[in-house]
């Protein structure tokens, strides 16, 4: 009773810090798993629509944001043509390690809309410059594309007509035209004419990462931080009783002895 009135202030004190230590921990352990669950939808998303049939743009013009989320990866057709003196190039898109580009280029319906076209990849020379323009032709065609969401990461300062995300509410503001900014489209196929056609992506790993064994890792830690507190607290009561009895021995110590006392009784045997 004494070693708790002594010390149950300074022991509720880390007490409160172990709660508070492990209700982060039991934040961050949900951060990890809402994180997992995100990309659990994006992963079944692709393993619906990826291969679908393709269907006509206007089976998605219409759709609101909420809703175009599910046609993600689904395969569509369309048909415009080119607005090539808007093209873009997304910086810092490496594959294999072979640093390059992605190109961006809006794409004007017949029926008006503006949409902005992912046409594939370009690799970087030795200068870490586009090895080629691949401009396309700005001729009427019909085009098959998969339906993307807009990246969340904001535009930074980037050089003249280069971005590095493709976030399309900032790449609207910078064409300063009515660009569709629910998703854009990466590029299938289009008229075999077309001769100056990028690299195209191929399809993305099902990977979900390793956010479930993070948010397991969280809450054992969480776990460890009580532990260490009835740790601490049965430590500072040990020493407290063998400060007050000098006869007291620590169970550990008890356990150590009886092994020794052990250890000498079969020698006495194994001498006799």
């Amino acid at each position: 009773m004494s070693f708790l009135a002594t010390s149950w202030k300074r022991w509720l004190a880390w007490f409160l810090l172990a709660v508070l230590f492990a209700t982060a921990c039991v934040f961050l352990a949900i951060w990890q798993l809402e994180r997992r669950d995100e990309l659990v939808s994006k992963i079944q998303r692709m393993v619906n629509n990826y291969d679908s049939a393709v269907i006509d743009y206007s089976a998605i013009a219409s759709l609101s944001e909420s809703e175009v989320v599910e046609f993600e990866w689904h395969p569509i057709s369309l048909t415009g043509s080119y607005q090539i003196q808007d093209q873009l190039l997304v910086r810092n898109r490496p594959i294999a390690g072979q640093p390059g580009f992605l190109q961006l280029v809006p794409f004007r319906l017949q029926t008006g809309e503006l949409l902005l076209i992912e046409r594939g990849w370009i690799p970087a020379d030795s200068s870490l410059a586009p090895s080629s323009t691949l401009t396309p032709g700005s001729d009427p065609r019909t085009i098959t594309a998969r339906v993307r969401l807009s990246e969340l990461t904001p535009n930074r300062q980037s050089p003249a007509g280069q971005v590095t995300s493709i976030h399309l509410q900032d790449i609207r503001n910078l064409l300063a035209q009515d660009l569709e900014t629910y998703f854009y489209l990466r590029l299938i196929s289009e008229p075999a004419s077309e001769l100056a056609i990028p690299q195209p992506l191929g399809k993305p790993l099902l990977d979900e990462g390793n956010h479930l064994s993070y948010a397991v890792q969280w809450i054992l830690f969480a776990l460890m931080g009580f532990y260490a507190l009835y740790w601490a607290i049965r430590q500072e009561r040990e020493f407290r009783r063998m400060e007050s009895d000098p006869d007291y021995v620590p169970k550990k110590k008890k356990k150590k002895r009886s092994e020794v006392d052990s250890d000498t009784e079969d020698s006495l045997l194994d001498a006799n």
